[in-house]
């Protein structure tokens, strides 16, 4: 599953769609994402070092996938909460393991939540 796939079957609209286009969507935007994967280990090199800003392309990206998602929460607020505070935690405690930190303290949190409302949150 890559990131743009899982942002577009999580979205409301996709709950009325057939297993069989999001199983089809996955398999194309996986072979996009390979695909382009591996053209641009191919041809990265052939990118001159003096070109700027090209690094930031992918944070960009994921700055707007992730603002499309909070955006389709409608309510849920605390899960991007819970999800910054475990970053900023993560970061401030295990700088060197900031993902994995990230992740597991996320899930804990989740799970917390879940024990203590009583309900699944709604888009996770």
């Amino acid at each position: 599953m890559s990131d743009e796939a899982y942002a577009l079957t999580t979205a409301e609209q996709a709950r009325s769609w057939p297993s069989r286009r999001i199983l089809w969507l996955q398999l194309f935007l996986h072979l996009y994402w390979a695909g382009s994967a591996t053209a641009g280990a191919l041809l990265g090199s052939l990118i001159p070092h003096s070109v700027n800003g090209l690094d930031f392309a992918l944070t960009a990206m994921f700055t707007v996938l992730a603002l499309d998602a909070i955006r389709d929460l409608r309510g849920d607020l605390p899960t991007p909460v819970l999800a910054l505070l475990s970053a900023v935690v993560a970061r401030l405690s295990f700088p060197d393991e900031m993902l994995l930190a990230a992740f597991t303290l996320f899930t804990a949190a989740l799970l917390i939540r879940h024990r203590a409302t009583g309900r699944r949150p709604s888009h996770v």
